[in-house]
Order: structure tokens, then C-alpha cells, then sequence
């Protein structure tokens, strides 16, 4: 008995490992029952045997990733539990790691997003696991606020912006997936923490006191002036489209995304941001270039700074070249 359990809890992970690739590979709408099939190398008549319909496939793919993501992070997180700051790392480390942050798994996260609008077992379980790590997330910038006295600091918009920053990361994994460069992405990440808490994230230089203070000046002004652009664009790509510019009525749009109007007005004002579940919903619910008129301008800037260091890369890469074939060519 305990081997035919057995079986089938191998069967059954063979079968959701196949519908990941199936849904990687064809998109969520277009993955069929018969798709998984050829993808696990079984026929259709088994895949029905172990999950009656494609729904049920379906939910037990979303609670498996979730689970899986969610233990890694966890675990990521115990490492550096002496220190928040490590456990800042830590979740950085595991956001970008080859495991969790590819293609494939990104775009099951991106499709079961989008679909949590309609459903409600995947509401509740994006939901949950958005909660928690966010939750997760405030617990350790609250630590290091308290740990470094850092005055005038908000742990839930650290925390917020962060989560914001991975999820644009992963967008554009999902969007470039030859340009992606995840070290850069970790590094960004950093940046962004160091803008913020530059005692703890500060990368060990030394300066002086006078150097240090306006550099944290500067930092902290560039994120300040990064983050409201950002909510900028969010506030006019979001009016475009709300009467009496655009179709939507603001009551529709907040319904639509599982918020409430006050909500809804936080964000027109500037004043907050979606969270990456709220961003799937508010995609579905108007169109898929509300994301482009929103982190468009982040993408371009990375687009750019990666093909700037690939240009030195390459320059610095012929130099070496030439200089190894002048010596070759030098007699002995």
C-alpha cells in the first residue's frame, strides 16, 4: 500500500512538473490535458486517472510552486536570521536563484496572477503567499530600523518597494530572457537597499563623514524621485483609461481588481502602489500595455545599461585579442 502511494505522489509531481513546461511553452490559455501528456511522455488516459480535470491540474500546479517557493525563501531566511540584513540577502539571493527565477516559473507566476481575478483558489493562495512574504519582508526592515536608528523610515514602503522592484525583475526575465542578467538584477536590488539603510547595505567603502552623509543624501533623494515617477506613471496610465478620459468607470476598475475605491484613489493620487497580485488584475481588467506605460522606462534604462556593459565587455574583449596576436606574431 505504501509503495502504491508511493507511485502515485511520483506520478502526480511527474505530471505537474509537465504542465509547467506545458504552460511555459504554450501559455496558460492554450495548455491542454493532452499537451501535459506529451510533455510527461504518458498518454492523456493517465493524466485524467490522477487528476479529473484540467482545473484540478491546474490548482494542484499553483499550490506546489507556491509551496516550493515559499520553503525556499523561508529557508533562505533561517540562514540569516542572526542578522536582518543577511535575511534582506538572503531573500534576494533566493528571488534571483536559476531555481526560482526562470522562464518557465515565472510564467506560471505571471499567468496564475492574472487568473486569480476569476478564481477563487488561486486568490487565496497568491494571496497568502504574497501576504506572508511581504510580511516576512517588513519584519526584517523593521529589525534594521531599530537596529540602526534610522529615523523617518517607513518598514512597509521598504518592504513594498522591494517586492515592487523584484517583481519588474522577473517581468523582464519574462519579457528578455537572453538579456536578463539576474546578477544585475540582484545588484539593482542592492543599490536600492543601500539608498535607504547605507549602514547596513553600504558595500564596505570608506568615507568620510561628510562624504558618506551626502552621498546617503543623494541616494535617498534618487529613490525618492525614482519611486514618485514611478507612481506618476502609475496615476496617468491608470486616469487614461477611467472616465471621463478612458471607458472605466473607477467603480468597475476597483471591483475588477479586488480593492476598494479609497484604494483605487491612493494610487491616482500617488500616494501608494499595487502590490504584483493587484498588478495582475489590474492588467486583465483594462489591457497588457498598462505594464509597459508603467515600468516601460525602468526596462528601457536596464535595456541600456546592460547593452552599455556589453559593449565595454566586448571592446575590452578585442583588445585582449589584438594584444595576444601581436605577441604571437612577435618572433622568438
Amino acid at each position: 500500500m505504501a509503495k502504491a502511494e508511493a507511485v502515485k505522489e511520483v506520478r502526480r509531481k511527474q505530471l505537474i512538473d509537465a504542465t509547467i513546461r506545458a504552460i511555459g511553452r504554450v501559455g496558460y490559455a492554450n495548455a491542454t490535458l493532452t499537451h501535459v501528456a506529451s510533455e510527461a511522455g504518458l498518454s492523456p488516459g493517465i493524466v485524467n486517472f490522477y487528476f479529473k480535470s484540467k482545473e484540478q491540474l491546474l490548482i494542484a500546479t499553483l499550490e506546489q510552486i507556491a509551496e516550493e517557493y515559499s520553503a525556499f525563501w523561508q529557508a533562505a531566511i533561517n540562514k540569516g536570521k542572526v542578522a536582518p540584513a543577511a535575511g534582506l540577502e538572503a531573500m534576494i539571493e533566493a528571488d534571483f536563484h536559476p531555481t526560482v527565477c526562470n522562464v518557465e516559473k515565472v510564467s506560471i507566476w505571471y499567468a496564475f496572477w492574472a487568473e486569480a481575478r476569476g478564481n477563487n483558489a488561486y486568490h487565496d493562495v497568491v494571496s497568502r503567499l504574497e501576504q506572508d512574504y511581504l510580511a516576512q519582508t517588513e519584519t526584517l526592515c523593521a529589525r534594521i530600523i531599530q537596529e540602526g536608528g534610522y529615523e523617518g523610515v517607513s518598514a512597509g514602503d521598504v518592504a513594498t518597494g522591494l517586492n515592487a522592484m523584484i517583481d519588474g525583475m522577473w517581468f523582464d526575465c519574462l519579457m528578455e530572457p537572453k538579456a536578463f542578467n539576474r546578477q544585475e538584477a540582484k545588484r539593482i536590488c542592492r543599490l536600492y537597499l543601500a539608498s535607504v539603510f547605507p549602514a547596513h547595505f553600504s558595500g564596505g567603502a570608506k568615507k568620510s563623514k561628510s562624504d558618506n552623509d551626502n552621498g546617503v543624501v543623494l541616494a535617498i533623494d534618487q529613490e525618492v524621485q525614482g519611486r514618485n515617477a514611478h507612481r506618476a506613471r502609475l496615476a496617468a496610465a491608470l486616469r487614461k483609461r477611467l472616465e471621463p478620459v478612458g471607458p472605466m468607470r473607477r467603480e468597475v476598475l476597483a471591483a475588477a481588481a479586488g480593492i476598494s475605491v479609497k484604494i483605487l484613489e491612493s494610487w491616482l493620487d500617488g500616494r501608494a502602489e499595487p502590490t504584483s497580485w493587484q498588478m495582475g488584475r489590474l492588467i486583465v481588467a483594462t489591457d497588457a500595455q498598462l505594464w509597459m506605460e508603467i515600468y516601460g522606462p525602468i526596462h528601457d534604462e536596464a535595456q541600456r545599461l546592460f547593452e552599455a556593459r556589453l559593449a565595454s565587455a566586448q571592446e575590452q574583449a578585442m583588445r585582449e585579442r589584438a594584444a595576444l596576436a601581436t605577441l604571437a606574431s612577435k618572433p622568438e
